[in-house]
């Protein structure tokens, strides 16, 4: 259940993070945001090249997400909704407990599910390959899988134990990206993701947030 889908809250472009917050602190609730029982939760991916304004039905407020950033997820009640960016209006069919998010590549929208569960056990490591060529998440060395292979445009997940660890993508057994070393906690989960600019891919480290404005 999500009643308590729990996120620490800093965001790292190709560096080294900094630590989130225990999820089993005990002065969790005055920092974290507490959804409703059976919600839902969706976030936007912004791949386009400039800034966007996300405006999610039901929510009062719009999200400002930059060009290659993820904006926090928003929890919702189950059902139909939209997210409006622009004059471009993208429907979502929402079910309890769904975590969805919504790539923005400027002419269009992909609704992808990251598949997360509520399990305090472990750490939850979301890959995201937007690059050209099929690609895995791996341990540094490439010896280990995290996250099997994925086509351009799709997204896998994994529970893991907590560990602090520095992964890496692989594409046909070459390396194309080194991401920064994580702390990858229990009762959290964590974006990584390959973007392509400028011709290169860029790899994203995100510790996953919820924005809990209305």
């Amino acid at each position: 259940m999500f009643a308590r889908f729990m996120f620490s809250c800093f965001f790292i472009l190709s560096c080294v993070a900094s630590t989130g917050a225990n999820a089993q602190n005990a002065n969790a609730d005055l920092y974290d945001p507490v959804a409703p029982e059976n919600s839902a939760f969706v976030r936007v991916f912004n791949l386009s090249s400039g800034n966007v304004e996300a405006q999610l039905t039901s929510k009062l407020n719009s999200q400002r997400i930059p060009s290659g950033q993820f904006g926090g997820y928003r929890f919702v009640q189950p059902g139909s909704h939209s997210i409006r960016i622009g004059e471009q209006i993208f429907p979502l069919d929402l079910n309890v407990n769904d975590v969805k998010t919504l790539v923005y590549y400027g002419d269009r929208g992909l609704l992808l599910d990251d598949g997360l569960t509520n399990e305090p056990r472990k750490a939850q490591v979301l890959f995201y390959n937007f690059g050209a060529n099929a690609a895995a998440l791996t341990t540094a060395n490439g010896r280990h899988v995290v996250v099997d292979s994925l086509p351009k445009d799709a997204v896998g997940n994994r529970l893991i134990n907590e560990v602090k660890i520095a992964l890496s993508a692989f594409a046909n057994e070459q390396l194309v990206a080194d991401f920064p070393e994580q702390l990858l906690r229990k009762g959290r989960s964590y974006t990584y993701a390959l973007i392509p600019v400028a011709g290169e891919l860029r790899p994203i480290v995100l510790s996953n947030s919820m924005d809990p404005s209305q």
